[in-house]
């Protein structure tokens, strides 16, 4: 269960949302600048992060991106969810077809432990530990935007 590179940039740009720490919307042109994502790619990206409920847009010369909850509440799984779908949860490195788990692959007993360590890292690493370490590797500084 190895997840998109879209979702990674997807993390990376609520984790840019929350350092921002600011009640108004973020920039969409700021995130990608501090995330290092592509503009066109963001712009799909919030999309699909708008439409699973993560964010709301606003549009205008005030507009960007809110978290829809905390960040502390949001996990790296849900991000996930949002971009690639409940099929990569059931993504078997042998096959290409996804993982029943009642055809049991030859890997199946090598792959089920590092899976389920991978599903529990998703499910319990959140947005705000994400910037928080993000801030941390930063030298602690958070990020503001220019008012």
């Amino acid at each position: 269960m190895l997840y998109s590179k879209t979702a990674k940039y997807a993390v990376l740009a609520l984790a840019e949302v929350t350092r921002d720490g600011s009640d108004r919307p973020v920039p969409t042109k700021q995130i990608a600048r501090a995330a290092s994502i592509p503009y066109p790619l963001l712009a799909k990206i919030v999309g699909k992060l708008r439409m699973a409920g993560l964010i709301r847009a606003a549009r205008g010369k005030a507009g960007g991106i809110l978290l829809a909850r905390p960040a502390g509440q949001m996990t790296i799984l849900d991000v996930v969810l949002a971009l690639d779908g409940e099929t990569i949860l059931n993504d078997c490195p042998l096959y290409l077809e996804p993982c029943d788990c009642e055809r049991v692959c030859s890997l199946h007993p090598m792959w089920g432990p590092p899976r389920d360590a991978m599903l529990h890292f998703l499910k319990s690493t959140t947005i705000q530990a994400v910037a928080d370490a993000r801030a941390q590797a930063d030298g602690g500084k958070a990020k503001r935007r220019d008012r």
